[in-house]
């Protein structure tokens, strides 16, 4: 990956501050995460169940593609350091340091804005070590070179779909919290996410549901879960996800 992940992040156990507080649209996207952390849950249900597993796979996922999503329409220029990957199956995937560093911060500053902090941070409070990064990372791209469905690697913790239907399942929702199409409808035009902000919204919704679900799934379990799901879904094709 090119990047001393572990080493440059300390991780602190106190409760987070939304990082958004102080933003024109600050107000948005208070809506969207309460909108996506209260929905999600029956959104990923099993037989009117939630299953854990399932629901944390599909926060990362959400978090992961709004990633590359917010990458993405930074610029209209291709982001120097990334590049397309097609499988034997002809599935494209992206790879780069650009999209890495959607979710692991390049520079201490940018830790409160990346999933992998805030994500991270619910396992260090309950005093539970996070799993390492590498590992992770190689899964996902093991899943991808072997052209299988992607299932994150707690093999006793499976979510009940794979990455990418899981990630058509959710999208919708996503997106419409991110477009104010719930409670931010209130506030028409001003209650629509920007793009730079929607990973960041993702990533706190992460935390707290990482921190709701200890109670019945290891911690480091979890945090695994959720950040495979996360690094897969900001490799997919948008074009399997996003109709425009």
């Amino acid at each position: 990956m090119g990047h001393a992940m572990q080493e440059r992040l300390k991780l602190k156990s106190n409760e987070p501050q939304f990082p958004w507080e102080g933003d024109e649209r600050f107000a948005a996207c208070n809506f969207a995460f309460g909108d996506l952390f209260r929905n999600l849950p029956a959104q990923t249900a099993v037989s009117g169940q939630v299953d854990v597993p399932t629901l944390l796979a599909a926060t990362g996922a959400i978090a992961g593609f709004a990633a590359q999503r917010a990458l993405f329409a930074r610029t209209d220029a291709w982001p120097a350091g990334m590049h397309i990957a097609t499988t034997k199956a002809n599935r494209i995937f992206y790879f780069g340091d650009p999209l890495n560093d959607m979710l692991v911060p390049a520079a201490r500053e940018d830790a409160p804005l990346r999933l992998w902090p805030v994500a991270a941070g619910a396992a260090v409070a309950a005093d539970v070590a996070p799993p390492a990064l590498e590992p992770m990372f190689a899964h996902v791209t093991g899943v991808i070179g072997h052209d299988a469905d992607f299932y994150p690697s707690p093999s006793d913790a499976r979510p009940r779909l794979s990455g990418l239907d899981l990630l058509g399942q959710v999208w919708p929702l996503a997106r419409d919290c991110f477009d104010g199409k719930l409670s931010g409808k209130v506030m028409r035009d001003e209650g629509v996410v920007p793009q730079r902000w929607r990973p960041v919204v993702a990533a706190y919704v992460s935390h707290y549901g990482l921190r709701q679900s200890q109670a019945v799934l290891d911690a480091a379990t979890g945090v695994a879960i959720l950040m495979e799901s996360a690094i897969y879904a900001s490799k997919i094709d948008p074009k399997l996800i996003e109709s425009v």
